[in-house]
């Protein structure tokens, strides 16, 4: 159950009912319509806010913070739950276990969790976009695959996972022609 957040106010706390629970490297939340229908009610605090308690809660219980970086999390947490957001972007088999709806959302270090690759994919290039785009060069805009490696290199330092450039491309794209879901925008 969510009990407390470090970094929300006491008004937007999602209902107690929410369950989540943490073992050691990996945050689990029940996925069901009662969390729908919080992340539903606004898209991008609602999802922080399930972060943060889930950090909270493992900090709490192991005294050291899990190795997932907020934006990945956010993504991923939002890709179990409205799993068409993202389908686009997952390897076949990915998809379809996302699409068949999976009741317990499995948030781990990339240790434990074989696909944290595809969600901090995602995350870095939803999270960072704007901000590589708009550091031209010489005036000049930067090709798709510019902005790719741009991204990659920010953040292939700081996350222990690998990234894969060929879904930071097609996330570039769909950007770049107005194809992402536009929850997932709502979540950066």
């Amino acid at each position: 159950m969510i009990t407390s957040f470090s970094k929300a106010s006491a008004a937007t706390l999602p209902p107690e009912t929410i369950d989540y629970w943490v073992t050691p490297k990996v945050v689990h939340i029940k996925n069901d319509d009662l969390l729908k229908s919080y992340l539903s009610l606004d898209y991008k605090n609602h999802t922080k806010q399930m972060v943060y308690a889930s950090k909270d809660r493992y900090r709490s219980n192991y005294d050291t913070d899990i190795s997932i970086s907020d934006k990945s999390m956010s993504i991923e947490i939002i890709g179990h739950v409205f799993p068409d957001t993202v389908a686009n972007y997952l390897p076949g088999w990915l998809a379809s276990m996302i699409q068949n709806h999976t009741a317990i959302i499995d948030s781990g270090e990339a240790s434990v969790d074989r696909d944290r690759w595809i969600w901090d994919s995602i995350a870095f290039v939803l999270g960072d976009y704007n901000k590589v785009v708009l550091e031209t060069r010489n005036g000049k805009e930067k090709t798709n695959q510019e902005i790719v490696d741009a991204i990659y290199n920010q953040n292939r330092m700081i996350t222990p996972t690998k990234l894969d450039k060929d879904v930071m491309l097609k996330v570039v794209e769909d950007i770049q022609n107005n194809n992402v879901n536009p929850i997932l925008l709502k979540v950066f």
